[in-house]
């Protein structure tokens, strides 16, 4: 019984800590953002706080690789950063969703590869990763 209690507070956990992310029907790739911690700078799944307001926000690579196309329909303002395999911040900003739920992110500028992505949100960083190809 304690063993089926731990593993269901650790779902619970993640569940809670990972944003949910979902692709739209136009054949885009969904990019998974996980809670990064604050204080080691490790990302995934800790102890949750007490009842956090989730942040709500579907991030998808549109299907010819030019943009990251995000929705939040209740309204943040969010801050994001993308970062290249070579560690260097190649695109930043910030995306206030005040007034329509829909934003996008231009990635023609950047060559093929492996980029990261930073949110944050609320004075919480998510990140991700997400791939360019030829």
């Amino acid at each position: 019984m304690k063993t089926t209690m731990k593993f269901f507070v650790i779902l619970l956990t993640l569940v809670m800590q990972v944003s949910n992310v979902c692709a739209d029907d136009n054949g885009g790739s969904p990019v998974l953002l996980m809670r990064s911690d604050p204080i080691t700078g490790n990302v995934g799944p800790r102890r949750a706080p007490a009842r956090p307001r989730p942040l709500y926000l579907e991030i998808f690579l549109s299907e010819d690789g030019s943009s990251l196309n995000l929705y939040n329909p209740d309204g943040n303002t969010i801050t994001y950063s993308i970062i290249n395999e070579d560690d260097q911040e190649v695109a930043a900003g910030t995306i206030s969703f005040a007034g329509q739920p829909n934003a996008s992110i231009s990635l023609e500028t950047l060559d093929y590869g492996i980029y990261f992505l930073q949110i944050v949100a609320n004075g919480v960083t998510y990140e991700g990763e997400f791939g360019l190809e030829e």
